[in-house]
């Protein structure tokens, strides 16, 4: 690398490291964006940037796609860059600012577990067999009845330290989740045991700061290792897998959490549309609308759903139902 490309990264790398500081402070928590915006200080490198001023030939090439790279990455990673051009440039660093990549609408599905499937799913995991060096028979059944008992996100999971889970309360308190949103959640009875089970297993000498899955050793459960898992459980409780990109996968048992607590409060005789709020809240979503793709889902998955409350609305609005249906 040339002396004149080695100044360069370096001073964006200094820019970087303020931009993140920056970013940090204002609530977020940029962790994946960093990683991204480090890849192009390598691509800076290795094509030996000669200026810290970024010119458009330069932006437009870090912005190609890559070979079997999906849009969604990609247009990620360009948004990433923009908003490190756009410091750059309030910075007095002339930089091009790329033009945002055209947003990519997702045809994906969730995979929605019957109940059924989630309880051979739970059989499984409780049939997992004790090993040498890992926790895996003690841990697993509790984790997998967290995240479908509380909706959880895989990474809120294993970032949860004893102190965040309360036996005597029944809680759950998710610290800093996505968009750095914290939440109290309450656990069911039968949860609750089995948390009070897992801490009498392996948190004997266990301070409150430890992780509440930890591996033996200490330290915080890997989410690839989780998955692996996950896949293996999918095959002894004889739930298909249908193949990278579609599914289940782990985050499908949150969706499920969601649709199955809908159908739930429907049955309950709770307007779909008043149990959204309480739904978003729990789950710590960033705001109604992100929640209401779970009324589709619902109403696909649970069609008797849209029969009841045809039944109801037809008996509210009688001749507005009446013309709307002719």
């Amino acid at each position: 690398m040339h002396r004149e490309t080695e100044v360069v990264v370096s001073l964006l790398e200094t820019s970087l490291k303020a931009f993140i500081a920056q970013k940090q402070a204002l609530g977020y928590k940029y962790i994946a964006e960093q990683e991204s915006l480090r890849r192009f200080l390598r691509f800076a490198k290795t094509n030996e940037i000669a200026s810290v001023q970024l010119t458009k030939e330069i932006v437009d090439a870090y912005s190609k796609a890559h070979p079997h790279e999906t849009p969604k990455s990609r247009a990620n990673r360009i948004s990433d860059l923009r908003q490190f051009t756009k410091y750059l440039n309030s910075n007095g660093v002339k930089a091009y600012i790329p033009a945002p990549a055209k947003k990519v609408k997702s045809d994906f599905t969730p995979y929605i577990f019957t109940r059924e499937e989630i309880f051979n799913f739970i059989l499984a995991a409780d049939s997992i067999k004790p090993h040498s060096r890992y926790n895996c028979a003690d841990v697993y059944p509790v984790l997998f009845r967290m995240l479908y008992g509380c909706g959880l996100r895989i990474s809120e999971a294993l970032d949860l330290r004893i102190s965040d889970v309360s036996i005597d309360d029944s809680t759950v308190i998710i610290r800093n989740g996505k968009s750095n949103k914290s939440r109290l959640i309450v656990m069911a009875p039968s949860l609750t045991g089995a948390c009070s089970d897992l801490k009498l297993k392996i948190h004997q000498t266990s301070i409150g700061s430890d992780f509440f899955f930890k591996n033996r050793d200490g330290s915080r459960r890997d989410k690839g290792t989780v998955y692996g898992q996950f896949r293996e459980l999918l095959w002894i409780s004889g739930i298909p897998y249908r193949g990278k990109g579609y599914g289940p996968r782990l985050h499908d048992i949150r969706h499920s959490f969601c649709c199955h607590s809908l159908r739930q409060m429907s049955n309950a005789g709770i307007d779909l549309y008043c149990a959204l709020p309480v739904l978003s809240a729990y789950i710590g979503h960033s705001s109604i609308s992100a929640t209401e793709k779970y009324l589709r889902l619902t109403e696909e998955f649970f069609p008797d759903i849209i029969a009841r409350m045809e039944n109801v609305y037809s008996q509210v609005y009688p001749e507005v139902y009446k013309v709307e249906t002719d």
